[in-house]
């Protein structure tokens, strides 16, 4: 496969001032090697709140929400202008953008977002994306750059996801306990048992670790999208597009999903669930069914008609997919079948509580 897009994620533990290496200096080089033969990339950053931390001389990431986000706030001008100040040396232009995840699961916002990206490319520009902490409350809140560099890559349909950290890839064990552990360095295909192999520890100033990679790698291969994990001070960015370098690549499915189902399968979904009973579950599974109100058994969260909203069975997610009914008519209907509806809620347009083809299985 022929890579000429790319999103490149950096750690906190990269983006260190304190470090031997300057990161923003190695990276800004290489991506001005990559611009000149034609290359478009796009970077998610961590690291505000790191940069806000030190700034006023804290240990390690408050755990106070307000203090959190003033470190973020302060930190992230910081940030910003060591990208700044690198990329000048090449004549190249950095743009920041922070969001949050209603810019992902509002349809109107999603498509916005896409098109003032494409501008930026267009432009030349560099985007420079990062999670808006200053400002996110809980619910708006990716988790992890992990996450968000995933939704990026989906979103925009590049080539790539090129995941930096601080150790050189994915490992059977965790080589930081366990001297005999292997580098993983390649796998075809991610399984839960890849995620039951993996601790999820994290730094004093980062919130993803490991496991939350290759959680946000999954998505992105199940949608026939590559994606690389490897250590950003020892990796050369050329190297990893050719697949040279060393470190783990995770190779997307064959078949790419289309831009509608990215959509809908991968952006976040913000405490709309719905739970489905064992008969609904095989139903959607096996036989690619659209969801009844007769397999639904518990509704969670207010949403309207038209939401993006999780499918669970058995506590775990199965699918996600836009309702045709809002959540006070769902609590009503639940149970019931089609035919019925009429007695319990006025005008039932649909039969489906979710058509099969504005659904995504997980």
């Amino acid at each position: 496969m022929s890579i000429k897009k790319i999103v490149v994620k950096i750690s906190s533990n990269l983006l260190n001032p304190d470090n031997n290496i300057d990161i923003v200096e190695k990276i800004t080089k290489e991506i001005s090697e990559l611009k000149i033969k034609g290359y478009q990339i796009i970077i998610v950053t961590s690291g505000a709140v790191m940069h806000g931390v030190k700034k006023i001389n804290l240990t390690e990431k408050p755990s106070s929400i307000p203090l959190l986000q003033s470190c973020a706030a302060m930190g992230q001008i910081d940030l910003m202008q060591r990208y700044k100040t690198e990329f000048e040396k090449y004549n190249m232009i950095p743009a920041q953008i922070l969001v949050s995840t209603d810019d992902f699961n509002n349809r109107k916002r999603y498509l916005n977002l896409i098109n003032t990206v494409n501008t930026l490319l267009n432009l030349t520009a560099i985007p420079i994306f990062n999670e808006n902490d200053s400002i996110n409350i809980e619910e708006l809140k990716f988790g992890d750059n992990d996450h968000l560099s995933a939704l990026i890559t989906l979103m925009m349909d590049f080539d790539m996801l090129i995941l930096l950290t601080d150790v050189d890839g994915l490992y059977d064990k965790d080589p930081r306990e366990n001297k005999d552990a292997q580098l993983i360095k390649c796998i075809n295909k991610l399984d839960d048992s890849c995620l039951r192999s993996i601790n999820s520890k994290v730094s004093k100033f980062s919130s993803g670790g490991m496991k939350a990679k290759i959680e946000s790698s999954k998505k992105v291969a199940n949608a026939g999208i590559d994606v690389f994990i490897g250590n950003g001070f020892n990796v050369k960015l050329e190297n990893i597009i050719n697949y040279k370098e060393n470190g783990t690549y995770i190779y997307g499915e064959k078949e790419k999903v289309n831009a509608r189902l990215r959509w809908i399968g991968f952006s976040p979904v913000n405490k709309a669930k719905i739970f489905i009973d064992e008969g609904a579950y095989k139903a959607l599974v096996f036989k690619k069914s659209s969801l009844l109100a007769s397999g639904i058994i518990k509704v969670e969260g207010h949403f309207s008609k038209g939401a993006l909203v999780g499918i669970y069975f058995n506590e775990k997610k199965i699918a996600q997919g836009l309702t045709n009914y809002p959540s006070k008519d769902l609590q009503l209907i639940k149970g019931f079948k089609s035919q019925d509806f009429h007695k319990v809620i006025k005008n039932p347009d649909y039969e489906e509580v979710i058509h099969r083809n504005n659904m995504y299985l997980l």
